[in-house]
């Protein structure tokens, strides 16, 4: 009588064990994937993406998982999700440009008209630094010099390259590909001689990390450089790095920079209801998030370049947006809504 009770009770353990796993692969079955693409280790979109998707993954652990992938950054960005590989990611606005109109780096591939904003996270500078003692006043300076231009791939490879082709000395440097934490450490220890490096939005992180320890100095266009490379370069203007915003030597005064516009951006067939939740996330961390990228703060709608672009915003993103009392531009309207 005990052997049959015990073969019971092991029975009903087992039918139970499997009802619960059934549930879980069910319940794990139901939950929509989605990966999102980042930026290089080390580099302020890593950073950003990663303290999002942590957000989005604990606030909706039950309806969605998503992936943030380390990627060498905005031009294999656009590419993956050009491709469908991944859903999402963070993109410059030339990158796009070219992808919209398969044209430069995306020539060959179809025209990415699949391609939907989210919003603007920030307009970026490009910081040129060097470490103080080094003799480099402008960028006439750099050429015979080791300077490190970003990894391929990368929308900091495409906007080095074109500053540099715009001067006339893009062969007249000794590039570097590294990555922006292998660059800044690279930068440090004198194995090369400056740095070309998106800020996030005012510097990068890993060059706000060895300027705790060595004085490390922006190289700021003169006159004539800026006139050469906004004349040439149009998706780039001259702005100014507050006073007080980025470390460095002369960080207590505006220091002069090429800046341009970083976007979020999706596929079009991602679902609304997907696109409006993480914009939530968004809304209601923009304190955490901003902390752990000062962009997170400010990022919102965009449209003057898009005007000119016609890359519309995804259907998702339209509907909050106008929740938030923003009228979205006719033109900017996607044709599936």
């Amino acid at each position: 009588m005990r052997k049959r009770v015990m073969v019971i009770v092991s029975v009903v353990i087992f039918l139970v064990s499997s009802m619960l796993l059934t549930v879980s692969v069910y319940a794990a079955a139901d939950v929509q994937r989605y990966t999102i693409a980042s930026g290089t280790m080390g580099g302020d979109w890593r950073v950003g993406m990663g303290a999002l998707g942590q957000l989005l993954n604990e606030t909706y652990k039950d309806k969605y998982f998503f992936t943030i992938a380390a990627t060498a950054g905005g031009t294999e960005n656009v590419r993956r999700v050009l491709s469908a590989e991944y859903q999402s990611c963070l993109a410059h606005v030339m990158t796009m440009a070219e992808a919209w109109k398969a044209e430069g780096l995306f020539e060959g591939n179809p025209p990415f008209k699949e391609m939907r904003v989210l919003l603007r996270t920030t307009d970026q500078p490009l910081g040129i630094a060097t470490l103080d003692k080094n003799p480099i006043r402008q960028l006439s300076d750099l050429e015979g010099k080791k300077v490190n231009l970003g990894p391929s791939g990368s929308g900091n490879l495409f906007v080095a390259e074109a500053v540099l082709g715009a001067l006339g000395m893009l062969d007249k440097i000794n590039p570097g590909y590294l990555n922006n934490t292998s660059a800044a450490s690279a930068l440090r220890d004198g194995q090369i001689d400056a740095v070309m490096m998106p800020g996030g939005p005012w510097m990068s992180p890993a060059l706000q990390e060895i300027a705790a320890s060595v004085d490390i100095r922006l190289i700021e266009p003169n006159s004539a450089e800026a006139e050469m490379v906004t004349t040439k370069v149009p998706f780039l203007y001259l702005d100014v790095i507050p006073a007080n915003k980025a470390p460095g030597v002369n960080g207590d005064r505006d220091r002069k920079a090429f800046f341009w516009s970083v976007f979020w951006i999706a596929r079009a067939e991602m679902p609304a209801e997907v696109v409006y939740d993480m914009l939530q996330v968004v809304k209601e961390n923009r304190e955490v998030l901003k902390n752990a990228v000062s962009y997170w703060g400010t990022a919102g709608p965009s449209f003057g370049s898009l005007l000119n672009l016609g890359i519309p915003y995804h259907a998702g993103a339209v509907k909050f947006w106008q929740e938030e009392g923003i009228d979205i531009p006719t033109e900017l309207l996607p044709p599936e809504m």
